[in-house]
């Protein structure tokens, strides 16, 4: 609902007069209140018998309405359109599998009767952009394209603060950010809306981690009847598979002092080494820091202690874990 499909039958009602029009809005201009069998209302300007210009429209079946432009009977311009049903509609489903119930508001431009641009259409050429609020308080803001998220756009997730930022294409994003209000983000491209392939986590204080996403379809997400190799075309869109996202690393990067330092690199002491009286099992120094004359196994009791060594500390990773919409994928799980 919320986009026009066919014409209901109507009474058209327009000031100044108590009967509706005998023939309804048939080459009538100017302002009218139409009130459709089904429930449905309009409220606004007619040109040559056509909703034109601004106009309200409410819908019984689902209590949806709109409020703005209109063009040839369609949404067309912008305007606000406010979802207030818990039936869902595809098109304003969130980029995960957690979806809110159908509800929440657009604001934005319209073209035929569905949010932003047409098909085809180059970002810029037509106004495309607008603001889509869930009723779970996730935010979109950016281009839309035949009613879905298409080119530049924002997603926020009110549960847990992160943020998708990137080129979306018909609803989904596939290359850009995923961030953390912590300032930690994960640059690369993304499948079904999460990391997929190569990419790079960015940390605050300008550390990175190369390596690459690696998706799994959850077991028992593809149990569709059996059937031949011929799909019905009238059959609705699939849904996007149940994945696990596991991360295997590369080559970690050092930022420290303005110079960057990776683990293939050759690191010099002064960079990454500090003192510390703390003994850590297995950990060695990389560097030999104690060059002292040659001597015997005995030391002077006079002569002062001997400082600490510097050490290089090395991290071996174990259970890498990703939170995202607030679940917590790991390494070692069934990923």
């Amino acid at each position: 609902m919320g986009d026009e499909e066919e014409e209901p039958k109507y009474k058209l009602f327009v000031k100044g007069q108590e009967a509706p029009l005998e023939k309804g809005s048939q080459q009538y201009t100017g302002q009218g209140n139409a009130f459709y069998l089904n429930g449905d209302t309009y409220n606004g300007t007619y040109v040559e018998g056509l909703r034109r210009g601004k106009g309200s429209y409410g819908w019984k079946k689902f209590g949806d309405s709109y409020e703005g432009q209109y063009e040839e009977n369609r949404k067309h311009g912008f305007g606000k359109l406010t979802y207030r049903s818990n039936v869902g509609e595809e098109d304003e489903e969130p980029p995960d599998e957690n979806a809110p119930p159908r509800g929440g508001t657009y604001l934005g431009y319209f073209h035929g009767g569905q949010r932003g641009c047409p098909e085809g259409a180059t970002a810029g050429e037509v106004p495309s952009d607008g603001t889509f609020t869930y009723v779970n308080g996730d935010i979109y803001v950016g281009q839309w394209q035949v009613g879905k998220k298409h080119g530049l756009g924002s997603y926020t997730y009110a549960k847990d603060g992160t943020k998708l930022i990137g080129d979306w294409e018909k609803g989904k994003i596939v290359v850009g950010k995923w961030v953390f209000p912590n300032g930690t983000f994960y640059s690369g491209k993304f499948r079904y809306n999460k990391p997929h392939g190569e990419g790079v986590w960015v940390f605050p204080n300008g550390n990175q981690l190369t390596g690459e996403f690696v998706q799994k379809q959850q077991p028992g997400d593809d149990d569709g009847a059996p059937g031949g190799d011929e799909e019905d075309e009238n059959a609705p869109p699939k849904p996007d598979p149940k994945v696990w996202c596991h991360f295997k690393y590369g080559i970690a990067a050092a930022v420290h002092g303005g110079s960057m330092l990776t683990s293939n690199s050759e690191l010099e002491a002064p960079d990454l080494c500090f003192r510390s009286s703390v003994v850590v099992p297995g950990l060695t120094p990389w560097c030999s820091d104690d060059d002292g004359a040659p001597g015997g196994d005995e030391e002077d009791e006079n002569a002062p202690p001997k400082p600490d060594p510097k050490v290089w500390c090395h991290f071996k990773y174990g259970i890498a874990a990703a939170v995202h919409g607030g679940s917590m994928l790991t390494s070692n799980s069934e990923a």
